[in-house]
């Protein structure tokens, strides 16, 4: 058992891991959080019903980063990192070029201007490639939720990427 808990990790980690890297924006909190997904993982494997490990995981994971910032509501903690790092410094190596970490910034920067059940949407969809059912299982939304999410994320995505390009080009 604990051979499948360890190729479970190594197999998953780094996913997770970015993951919620990209919901906290911070390496520490991400730190903190995969390892907290993993606890809980453990600690409710009898729970599982078996299917696919990889969207059970994120759904734990996404409860793990819900219960953190609840927690960090409470207690309006002051975030430890001033300057969080992008996703693509820590996913890719020097083959990145300037103005693909500067597009990869703006998109960031726009999603995270979503409402939250969109992003999360989208974030699930294009960066961990899972699939509709699989984001509806994590999120704990109905199918038809997500669907209506991801369009209207997309859609308002289009506004804010026109908006902050129609305004640069006035500056």
């Amino acid at each position: 058992m604990t051979a499948g808990l360890d190729e479970l990790y190594r197999q998953h980690m780094n996913d997770i891991y970015l993951y919620l890297y990209k919901l906290s924006g911070s390496r520490h909190t991400a730190e903190d959080l995969t390892q907290e997904t993993y606890f809980r993982a453990f600690r409710f494997l009898d729970t599982y019903q078996g299917g696919k490990v990889r969207p059970w995981l994120y759904k734990v994971a996404y409860h793990a980063f819900i219960d953190w910032q609840r927690k960090k509501a409470r207690r309006r903690e002051v975030p430890l990192d001033t300057q969080p790092e992008t996703a693509s410094s820590l996913s890719s190596g020097p083959e990145n070029s300037l103005l693909d970490r500067e597009l990869h910034e703006k998109f960031e920067a726009l999603a995270g201007e979503l409402p939250h059940k969109q992003h999360q949407s989208l974030l699930l969809l294009y960066y961990h490639q899972l699939t509709y059912d699989e984001i509806a299982g994590i999120l704990d939304i109905p199918l038809a939720d997500v669907k209506i999410s991801i369009y209207r994320g997309r859609q308002k995505l289009r506004q804010l990427w026109r908006k902050d390009n129609d305004d640069s080009t006035n500056r």
